[in-house]
């Protein structure tokens, strides 16, 4: 009985060690173009030997990437979430089915146009699931919050 617990303790900690290890760092910026319009920016740092899937669902497949901004207020988006690099493609072997996904660093940005300055924030909420060769971890979500004085010129 001793063994087995022992067993499931350590399996335990590796487990939290490696999801400690394993979550995207995020970074954001904003350019602003004019006094009302400009870029947000928010960078994706995956960790090494993860990759990070792409924005397009596929049934039975991984959780999509995927970007909210429905919480902002005050500014007005324009266009579609953009990235870079593209993301590469290829057969997932975990899922069985051609997949998009990101190693390394992405970036993803969006305009957008201050329509009340009084009120100006992006609020960003975005999901995400990791993958390695071997395990993938439980699909996340981050919650990024720009004030008003970032969206200055």
């Amino acid at each position: 009985m001793k063994k087995y617990l022992l067993m499931l303790l350590a399996a335990l900690a590796v487990a939290v060690g490696a999801s400690a290890q394993s979550s995207v760092k995020w970074r954001t910026s904003v350019a602003m173009t004019s006094a009302t319009e400009g870029e947000v920016a928010v960078r994706a740092i995956i960790p090494e030997g993860f990759h990070m899937y792409g924005t397009t669902a596929v049934k039975g497949g991984p959780v999509a990437t995927t970007f909210n901004f429905d919480a902002s207020t005050g500014v007005e988006f324009k266009g579609k979430t953009a990235f870079a690099p593209a993301p590469r493609k290829g057969k997932d072997e975990a899922f069985g089915t051609e997949l998009e996904w990101w190693t390394g660093r992405v970036a993803f940005t969006r305009k957008f146009r201050v329509t009340d300055a009084a009120k100006a924030r992006i609020a960003i909420s975005v999901k995400y699931m990791m993958c390695n060769g071997a395990n993938c971890l439980p699909p996340r979500t981050e919650n990024i919050v720009i004030t008003a004085d970032k969206l200055k010129k």
